[in-house]
């Protein structure tokens, strides 16, 4: 069974990551965020990308001439994100840290746009920590600069995961996804059990993710003590305003000059 530490809650789930993504649309993705920072007039030539995972995202934006740094906590998914851009022919510097200790890794502030995405954020479960992020974020920016990043609702988590179960089977693997949510301390914790086929046997490994959820309302006014103003939240994957039964929500803000 592989540990659930901190560092280690993507170590197993990195080997089956991009199976389990296949079906999520990286282009458009890419696309959107290009499409908000020019809305809103934000820099985007030099990019840091947290939570790159295993680096889709951060090729797509590569391709669309962005100058790409990504970070993510775990090192093995920052393993498959080499090789993929390697066979590429893609290179760019990648770095393991948390996204509430980029600090350690002791970068210029030299960024003109970060990303964080995919609901990254609700990986930090206490407010703390989020306001550490939003900190080492705006000092990572250049002044002018943009933040760009997104998190999943409650909405979301009730109508699409709480109580249910997820599972699929390959050649090679097999999950199982379970999934419950605490609305008192809003935490969904999901529990992934994986199969993989290794020398010619089935390993398991067992990995508990959690995400909280964190008011709109407090994310505006934290990201403002921090300093950055917020040019707008949006509905999913559109500019259109959040609404009552979003399970998106896309937050872009700026450091001022």
């Amino acid at each position: 069974m592989i540990s659930t530490s901190e560092k280690d809650i993507y170590s197993a789930f990195a080997l089956i990551y991009d199976t389990v993504m296949r079906d999520v649309d990286y282009d458009s993705w890419a696309r959107h965020i290009m499409r908000l920072a020019k809305k809103f007039r934000l820099p985007h030539s030099k990019l840091l990308e947290i939570a790159c995972g295993t680096g889709t995202l951060s090729l797509r934006m590569k391709q669309l001439g962005c100058d790409v740094t990504g970070v993510d906590l775990s090192e093995d998914m920052l393993k498959l994100a080499r090789i993929k851009l390697r066979e590429e022919g893609v290179d760019l510097p990648l770095y393991q840290a948390s996204m509430d200790n980029l600090s350690a890794l002791d970068l210029e502030p030299v960024f003109d746009l970060v990303t964080c995405l995919y609901d990254s954020l609700n990986y930090l479960l206490c407010e703390e920590a989020v306001l550490r992020s939003f900190h080492d974020v705006y000092e990572l920016l250049r002044p002018g600069g943009g933040y760009i990043f997104d998190v999943t609702t409650e909405y979301n988590l009730l109508h699409n995961f709480a109580g249910y179960t997820f599972a699929e089977n390959f050649d090679d693997v097999s999950y199982i996804w379970e999934n419950e949510y605490d609305i008192e301390k809003s935490i969904c914790s999901s529990k992934v059990s994986m199969f993989r086929l290794e020398n010619a046997v089935y390993q398991k490994y067992v990995e508990v993710h959690r995400q909280k959820v964190y008011e709109t309302a407090w994310l505006k006014q934290s990201l403002k003590a921090v300093g950055f103003e917020v040019l707008g939240t949006f509905y999913n994957m559109t500019d259109k305003p959040v609404r009552a039964k979003c399970e998106r929500i896309h937050f872009v803000c700026k450091k001022p000059k």
